[in-house]
């Protein structure tokens, strides 16, 4: 039997009217394919981004087994069926953190607005789609009594400080927006050399990994230097609104200074984002709930298995079984 054909199960009709049904370990309990045919459907579809119709054609000319691309995608349920305790088991993980990573993007579900949700960790990233973009589903995800000395690293979306009050504002949004603006407006040229010049500053300082006094000191110098740029007078309303953008974030900016295991950036949760992004330019959008649960469930695995530095083939197979079963193959 090659291993990623179907499995056919031996069927013999008694005289006595009774139907015996052929057992085998390597045998799926559901349908005809067994692990590695699951664990290939869903990596086309996720990692290699293979739509469902073009899919359909690879059973045709590989398999030599015709399906229709609604078989594919019955496929892909079964498998998140399957690593949907695993990624339960994520979302408890990220719950439990010290320092959390977050981030959203706009996706289009059944033809109205939803957002996909990342939530990183050292090790772990999960994704959740929902239809909102507010601090509910920070509360759904993160729970509605997040530890108070946990950290969220985030963008200056109004929905993470509702949520929670210990932040990080990503400084690679920040140092971007102001050299925009300084390529406008000549009057921000100074304030964007000055916010590059104190993050060099702060990052190389944090990198010596100073001890806590020596750090405590240093973000109050750099918190009096950050209200002394904004105590300048600006014309530009483009400017003007960075500088109120900067002094919203007050006591945000400089979390990172006094906790040596928080990044001064969201980069993290955005890296995270960029296979979501390619995902969307590629299927456009989803059509249900059971697709979104399906999308989800299989992108949070792939990502977590990943960012631990295991690999999402191997990890996958095992998860479905199909490890044991190549095994198997190999030794008959």
């Amino acid at each position: 039997m090659d291993r990623y054909q179907r499995i056919s199960r031996g069927q013999h009709h008694c005289s006595c009217g009774n139907e015996i049904l052929a057992e085998h370990p390597d045998c799926p309990q559901t349908g005809r394919f067994g692990p590695n045919v699951l664990a290939q459907t869903a990596l086309r579809r996720f990692r290699q981004r293979v739509p469902n119709r073009r899919q359909a054609e690879v059973f045709d000319w590989q398999l030599d087994y015709p399906v229709s691309h609604r078989t594919v995608y019955n496929l892909t349920k079964r498998v998140a069926d399957r690593l949907r305790p695993a990624y339960e088991d994520v979302k408890a993980k990220i719950r439990e953190s010290d320092v959390v990573y977050c981030d959203e993007t706009g996706l289009s579900v059944d033809g109205d607005q939803h957002w996909t949700w990342t939530f990183v960790t050292d090790e772990e990233v999960l994704y959740t789609i929902d239809e909102s973009r507010g601090s509910q589903v920070l509360e759904e995800v993160l729970g509605e009594e997040f530890a108070e000395d946990s950290i969220l690293s985030c963008d200056g979306w109004p929905a993470y400080r509702t949520y929670h009050t210990k932040l990080q504002r990503c400084w690679a949004h920040l140092l971007r927006e102001a050299e925009f603006v300084a390529e406008r407006y000549r009057e921000a040229e100074t304030l964007s050399d000055e916010l590059h010049e104190l993050h060099e500053d702060l990052t190389a300082f944090d990198e010596k990994d100073p001890p806590a006094s020596a750090r405590e000191r240093r973000r109050a110098d750099a918190s009096l230097h950050l209200e002394g740029l904004l105590r300048e007078e600006y014309q530009a309303e483009e400017v003007q609104k960075l500088v109120k953008k900067i002094r919203n974030g007050l006591g945000c900016w400089l979390t990172f200074v006094t906790e040596s295991d928080v990044d001064s950036t969201n980069n993290r949760a955005e890296r995270a984002l960029r296979e979501q992004v390619m995902l969307r330019k590629m299927f456009r959008s989803l059509r249900s709930a059971e697709g979104v649960r399906i999308h989800e469930t299989i992108t949070t695995m792939l990502a977590t298995w990943k960012r631990r530095g295991l690999d999402p083939p191997e990890q996958l197979r095992s998860m479905l079984g199909g490890r044991d079963l190549e095994a198997r193959l190999e030794a008959s």
